[in-house]
């Protein structure tokens, strides 16, 4: 199967389905008769970003986040911002984003759906359960985006 074929699959059953783990997802596949390996399926749920978040029950599940303009993704950013995030500090080219719980890979998707877009300008993330670093060019940059998301904390 090709691989444009088995996330076309994916993206149903993510939609169709509430599911927790990549067991389950790929028991679903397996069902549509795609056969994939761990590694392949992490790499279709990065490029379709699916990503792992809880639900509003507080279960760990696989969501699609949606694909949207600059605009509509510096809203979501700014929406995220104002309601998990609880510090944000700058050290040399990095920003350190700590969240509330399980929001870390959230605000990181948010980010990065910006990453070329000055004056977020990031070169990438990294996260985990409630922290993400934000990668930036140099000392300028990482002062810039901290004060950019700062200032736009404030506002909300």
């Amino acid at each position: 199967m090709k691989k444009k074929e088995r996330q076309v699959i994916l993206q149903k059953i993510i939609q169709e389905h509430l599911v927790h783990t990549q067991e389950e997802l790929q028991a679903y596949l397996h069902e549509y008769g795609v056969r994939t390996t761990q590694a392949t399926l992490s790499r279709d749920l990065r490029e379709l970003k699916i990503t792992k978040m809880r639900d509003e029950y507080g279960k760990s599940r696989y969501l699609k986040l949606s694909t949207e303009t600059t605009g509509d993704a510096q809203a979501r950013l700014f929406s995220a911002l104002k309601t998990v995030t609880k510090s944000i500090d700058t050290v040399e080219f990095l920003v350190i984003i700590h969240t509330s719980p399980s929001y870390g890979n959230f605000l990181a998707a948010a980010l990065d759906d910006l990453r070329d877009t000055p004056p977020t300008d990031i070169l990438g993330t990294i996260a985990g359960h409630d922290t993400v670093v934000a990668f930036c060019k140099d000392t300028t940059q990482a002062e810039t985006l901290s004060g950019y998301l700062k200032d736009h904390l404030r506002l909300l």
